[in-house]
């Protein structure tokens, strides 16, 4: 009788050792939870670059628009523009003005910062650029504004017309 206790006992000691996991399955488990994680990371960190770049071209192409329908309403005798900046502080500036950038009688709507993640290539570094849409008939000279971020660039054109994409 005692034989057949000892028995029955090791054979169930020997199922109970069977039904959990060995030291090498946890280790691989939490590696490839790792790996896993960090390629996550990554992707959800490109992701959301990518959608900051995309809001801030949206948000200046929008500010674009703006300056040329308020040139063309013919409300005022101001031209509307964008004025950006590349320096220690990069940025642009919706503004009016009765000629140019630089004339006393402008006025600043709007200064909108880029984000960390953005920089302008166009304008060059320590330099500036404008586009101011006439009055009326809202037409300006050609120009580009470029948008320098890790995911490539992006390029907002304002046509000799006024239009703007």
């Amino acid at each position: 009788m005692k034989k057949l206790i000892a028995k029955e006992l090791s054979s169930y000691r020997a199922n109970e050792l069977t039904k959990g996991f060995s030291l090498l399955e946890i280790l691989m488990v939490i590696s490839i939870v790792s790996i896993l994680g960090t390629a996550g990371v990554g992707y959800y960190r490109n992701f959301a670059k990518n959608v900051e770049v995309k809001n801030f071209s949206r948000s200046l192409v929008s500010d674009l628009k703006y300056a040329r329908s308020l040139s063309t309403s013919g409300e005022n005798s101001l031209k509307w523009g964008v004025h950006a900046v590349n320096g220690s502080d990069d940025y642009y500036e919706l503004f009016s003005t009765p000629t140019t950038y630089a004339d006393a009688g402008k006025s600043v709507t709007s200064t909108t910062t880029l984000p960390k993640s953005v920089s302008w290539t166009s304008p060059a570094e320590s330099a500036s650029k404008d586009i101011i849409f006439t009055r009326i008939s809202g037409t300006t000279t050609a120009d580009t504004l470029i948008i320098n971020s890790e995911s490539g660039n992006t390029t907002i054109t304002a046509t000799s017309l006024g239009v703007v994409y």
